[in-house]
């Protein structure tokens, strides 16, 4: 019985399937516990920490992300599953260290910085990962892939949340035992990775300072580490890359716009629910663990079409999806900041309601954009300078993040009494950047990925 799916895979893929496919059962573990909002939750429940403590707590898994522009030159000539090894060691032991946080005012400021430090070798772990399915799959199946993958972390990150809030509303101190279980998990799942091959990888790595960059017309050779480590090199890798592909950085800019505005509300409905509820699995359940069930749910179908349209095509239904819910997000705040209005007896079911709607199309818009994340600059760059590209748009993902969730928080305090203004203004964000994929999606004819 092929459970798994293998045989229905190129043969040369299916080893590395299978064998990623076991690594991510337990990854998903750890990753489920320090991605997302999660963490966010915490903060405000088990350490009652202020607005901006939870916007900084929703804000680092993404701000994180700006590291992946050293990660990124860090991949290129160097072998891509050692890497992946040091990264993911490294995040399991920063979760492993939360187990000793002291439940106290300051606890809550220095589990962020643990979930903080965890999250940057994650992005680690993300980028090289991405290198890894460029080298073990094919583009025309690529997609396909990747949704079955994504599928599994998904589901193991949402059981062991499901399972966590439980554990909360018994005891909120039972984060000591939780995030080392999750460590233990990603450490055990190191030990699969070593049986992923990497495909080329030596002829890739021997021939590494010989290829010719096409748009430079430069040997493109190994970053040292005073480069990989120099913010101003790293940057002026990128600004490079941007300034000769004008595509990719309107489609960047495009990305930007989105993300802003998905971002930018993430702190409202953490802040809105833990007032409105004081159970942990309500919160869970609505924040975090029904979004990432619809992912879950919706992974397989992204999967299909992305491998049937251009990525900038691709971007405008994830782009509607996440308009339709903030525009649920908008409703369910202003109802929830209205309750006399409403009375509780209908307003506080209406508006939990809503946010479960908030949740489905934002579910489904991730879905979707987790692909396009790790898969769409495919559409633009070359084999040789891949990494590039993925550390470009991943690291313009973290700036992004850094100071989105600030947005919002500010909106909030900006308009008192008028939370919903800070969905308006993600709606307005969203709903432009739709548009900007929608012509680029017209104006250029995307060629076959090759990559």
């Amino acid at each position: 019985m092929d459970i798994l799916g293998v045989r229905s895979l190129p043969f040369f893929a299916r080893r590395n399937y299978y064998y990623e496919f076991l690594h991510l059962a337990p990854w998903g573990v750890l990753a489920g516990l320090i991605e997302g909002n999660a963490g966010a939750i915490v903060v405000a429940k088990t350490f009652h920490g202020s607005e901006f403590l939870i916007a900084t707590a929703t804000a680092t898994p993404i701000g994180t992300l700006l590291f992946s522009s050293v990660w990124g030159m860090l991949c290129v000539g160097r072998p891509k599953r050692q890497l992946a090894t040091i990264f993911a060691g490294a995040s399991a032991l920063c979760a492993a260290t939360i187990g000793f946080t002291p439940q106290t005012r300051y606890g809550g400021i220095l589990f962020v910085i643990q979930m903080a430090a965890s999250q940057v070798f994650l992005s680690g772990v993300v980028t090289v990962r991405s290198s890894l399915w460029k080298h073990n799959y094919p583009p025309h199946t690529r997609g396909k892939i990747t949704a079955r993958l994504h599928a599994l972390r998904m589901l193991a990150g949402t059981a062991v949340l499901a399972v966590s809030s439980a554990m909360f509303d018994l005891n909120p101190a039972f984060y000591r035992f939780i995030y080392p279980f999750g460590a233990f998990c990603g450490l055990a799942a190191i030990l699969i990775l070593q049986k992923i091959h990497v495909r080329h990888e030596a002829s890739e790595l021997r021939g590494r300072f010989v290829i010719d960059d096409v748009a430079g017309g430069h040997a493109l050779e190994r970053f040292t580490f005073r480069h990989v480590m120099s913010p101003t090199h790293v940057w002026t890798e990128m600004a490079g890359l941007l300034r000769q592909d004008k595509r990719f950085t309107r489609y960047l800019t495009a990305q930007m716009l989105l993300g802003i505005g998905v971002q930018m509300v993430l702190p409202v409905p953490v802040i809105t629910l833990t007032d409105v509820f004081r159970r942990y699995w309500i919160t869970f359940v609505i924040v975090e663990v029904m979004r990432r069930l619809v992912v879950f749910v919706s992974l397989r179908r992204w999967g299909r079409l992305f491998d049937r349209v251009p990525v900038s095509r691709f971007r405008v239904y994830a782009g509607t999806c996440a308009s339709i819910g903030i525009f649920c997000g908008l409703i369910a705040t202003f109802i929830a900041t209205h309750l006399d209005w409403f009375g509780p007896n209908l307003g506080v079911p209406l508006a939990a309601g809503l946010f479960a709607g908030y949740s489905v199309f934002n579910g489904l818009q991730q879905g979707g954009g987790t692909l396009a994340w790790n898969l769409g600059h495919f559409d633009f760059s070359q084999r040789h300078n891949a990494e590039l590209y993925m550390a470009a748009h991943v690291s313009l993902t973290g700036l992004r993040g850094v100071f989105a969730p600030y947005l919002g928080v500010i909106l909030l305090h900006l308009f008192p009494g008028y939370d919903w203004a800070v969905w308006l203004f993600g709606l307005l964000f969203t709903v432009t950047s739709t548009i900007a994929y929608a012509r680029l999606a017209r104006e250029f004819t995307p060629e076959t990925r090759t990559v």
